[in-house]
């Protein structure tokens, strides 16, 4: 033994050395090297690969199957029996996932209370924590107080990452299938990860998109080059809308766009990610709908949050809210709610004078105050679903500063403040 390690000391010393020098980089970017290895290693399937989908999924699916029935863990039970304490994990109530996102927002809105003000009392428990799954359980004539909220959220917190995980991985290879996206929003929300459902739909989109055009190329034989990135997303929402492959559907897709910026708000994306969701979201839409004009509105929101920095938003910011202050194609659908739309028009307009003020263009901008004031009877007292105040004094505050801007001192001193 000593010989052999005589005759290899160099290459023992050698691989010491390499591997004290990488370790750090190694530790220090471990993410992006398993990133890569995943990648490699998802790249000698076929994606979409539904045989594997269904494998994954049915993983997961198994462990919430079983996680319903409740357990109790003899061991846990014998170990808290001896020690006189009480173990919350030696008896395991049946998972109900809108229980455990109910405790995971409870938790999640007492972040700054003190612990004897965290749990819930008796009557809270009594009265919101019950299930059906286990009230089943309580003798005849008992009060169920239900669990403690922390204490059932924990019991089941291990087995359903476990489940996420298996999702997530399906994920990968799911292509077009809407469904395995709605399996991760379903234990996202009870787990406390949001995030997931944003990168869930987000991946959803992605490689619907990149499959499309696959599919397209493959089954036209032809080959597109020589297009920008955009150019091609132009393709792909096309052929997605078109209907043009039954697997994909066109609903599927626009609930995703959707759900990303509805329901999660867009939190963890840079405005230009925001951007071209409304985008695609916009291609979707008929310009026709009020949703139509809703999501033109919100585009330009973001546009003119972005110019208080960089200004050459603003300009872009003018245009979709022009755009969206026209509601005659909206007002043509039979369903049209025609007060909102009025609402809808007004703070529209507002929007667009705040947009041209911020450009520093307050001639036009007081010019498209000036034509609101006709406008104010669809959002003051007089207005069908009464008085919008906020919308009110915000026309007021806009149109003091454009005055004053203007050395218009004393019409702006005439405006009524906020109450």
């Amino acid at each position: 033994m000593n010989q052999i390690l005589r005759e290899n000391l160099k290459y023992i010393l050698l691989v010491i050395l390499v591997w004290a020098i990488t370790f750090p980089w190694i530790l220090q970017n471990q993410d992006l090297i398993l990133a890569k290895f995943s990648f490699l290693y998802n790249s000698f399937f076929d994606n979409p690969n539904p045989r594997i989908v269904r494998n994954l999924v049915s993983k997961g699916d198994a462990i919430l199957e079983g996680r319903k029935e409740g357990e109790s863990k003899f061991f846990l039970k014998m170990v808290s029996f001896f020690k006189n304490e009480e173990n919350p994990k030696a008896i395991i109530l049946p998972l109900d996932l809108e229980l455990m996102e109910k405790s995971c927002l409870y938790y999640q809105n007492r972040n700054h209370i003190e612990d004897q003000f965290l749990e819930p009392n008796w009557r809270e428990k009594a009265r919101e924590w019950g299930s059906p799954l286990f009230k089943t359980k309580v003798p005849a004539g008992e009060v169920f107080l239900g669990p403690s909220p922390r204490d059932y959220w924990n019991s089941h917190i291990e087995e359903l990452l476990n489940a996420l995980d298996f999702y997530k991985r399906a994920l990968q290879f799911s292509g077009p299938d809407f469904s395995v996206p709605k399996k991760i929003e379903t234990v996202a929300w009870p787990t406390c990860r949001p995030a997931e459902i944003l990168l869930a739909y987000r991946t959803y989109m992605i490689q619907t998109e990149a499959y499309v055009l696959r599919r397209y190329q493959k089954e036209t034989k032809s080959e597109i080059t020589g297009l920008t990135p955009v150019q091609l997303r132009s393709v792909s929402l096309s052929l997605i809308k078109k209907g043009q492959f039954s697997d994909v559907q066109p609903n599927d897709y626009l609930e995703s766009l959707l759900r990303q910026v509805l329901l999660t708000g867009m939190r963890n994306f840079s405005p230009k990610e925001v951007d071209s969701i409304y985008e695609r979201i916009l291609y979707f839409v008929s310009n026709s709908e009020s949703e139509y004009l809703k999501f033109r509105f919100r585009r330009g929101e973001l546009f003119l949050q972005l110019g208080k920095k960089e200004p050459e938003y603003l300009p872009k910011a003018v245009l979709e809210f022009r755009e969206s202050a026209n509601i005659d194609r909206a007002l043509q659908n039979e369903d049209a709610n025609f007060p909102l739309l009025l609402v809808h028009k007004f703070e529209s307009g507002l929007r667009l004078a705040q947009s041209l003020a911020a450009m520093g263009n307050y001639k036009k901008a007081l010019f498209e105050l000036d034509q609101l004031a006709s406008q104010m009877r669809n959002v003051d007292e007089r207005s069908v679903g009464g008085e919008k105040r906020d919308l009110v004094d915000d026309y007021r505050e806009t149109k003091r500063v454009v005055l004053r801007k203007l050395n218009r001192f004393e019409e702006a001193d005439e405006l009524p403040f906020r109450n």
